[in-house]
């Protein structure tokens, strides 16, 4: 599943990003990075704006088309409370 996709309000674990090292390394410098958790918590109106929490204390605004190169895997209630999310 991709990003963009995520329902809102799920928390997922990054499984990969797409792109080439340049772009790996930006989104890595706001905190997108295989393995980490984020969760979609909200879609701006008439814009494709994405707000995305990465991690527990990280608010990022993505545009759509850039969170479809970040593929999600959703986790369930258990893995939640292991990763502490």
């Amino acid at each position: 599943m991709l990003l963009s996709e995520l329902p809102l309000g799920t928390p997922a674990r990054i499984s990969a990003i797409e792109g080439t090292a340049a772009w790996k390394r930006r989104l890595a410098a706001v905190g997108f990075t295989v393995g980490q958790t984020v969760t979609l918590m909200g879609r701006a109106p008439m814009s494709q704006t994405l707000a995305v929490r990465v991690g527990t204390l990280t608010d990022v605004a993505i545009r759509a088309t850039d969170a479809s190169t970040i593929r999600v895997e959703p986790l369930n209630d258990a893995q939640c409370l292991e990763t502490g999310d």
